[in-house]
């Protein structure tokens, strides 16, 4: 009998996959650097960057609206929070995430932990370097 309950806890064990997560820091993501190609910039992601590429992931930050209006599902996300003025940008690309949400959320000065997809931009139209999509307030 013991063996019986032993195999259906396993069994119900492997039978929900978790869904693995990174926890990552803002140091981690502060190891790129800009690097000249012809007569652009490019964004270079150390080994330690490039390997979170495409991986499940964790960070905490602020939110930085993009649209004006209560609830946001299109959002950066910064290592800072928004000091006295609002446009002065709190750090440069590598302290900022642009956030896709699967639902919208309201605005807070809190900050928050997402959960989600990490991708590493190259040649971005607003200079960003990093997007989390599918992603999960936790």
């Amino acid at each position: 009998m013991r063996r019986i309950a032993l195999f259906a806890a396993l069994t119900v064990t492997a039978a929900a996959p978790a869904v693995a997560q990174t926890a990552v820091s803002w140091e981690t993501l502060a190891q790129v650097r800009l690097v000249r190609t012809g007569a652009k910039f490019e964004p270079r992601f150390e080994p330690a960057v490039q390997r979170l590429n495409g991986q499940r992931v964790r960070v905490q930050g602020f939110m930085l609206p993009i649209e004006e209006q209560g609830a946001q599902s299109h959002f950066v996300l910064s290592a800072n929070p928004v000091a006295g003025c609002f446009y002065c940008m709190p750090g440069g690309p590598e302290s900022m995430i642009e956030v896709r949400l699967d639902r919208a959320a309201p605005f807070t000065y809190d900050p928050l932990t997402l959960t989600g997809e990490l991708e590493l931009l190259l040649d971005d139209p607003m200079g960003m370097y990093y997007r989390l999509k599918n992603a999960r307030m936790n």
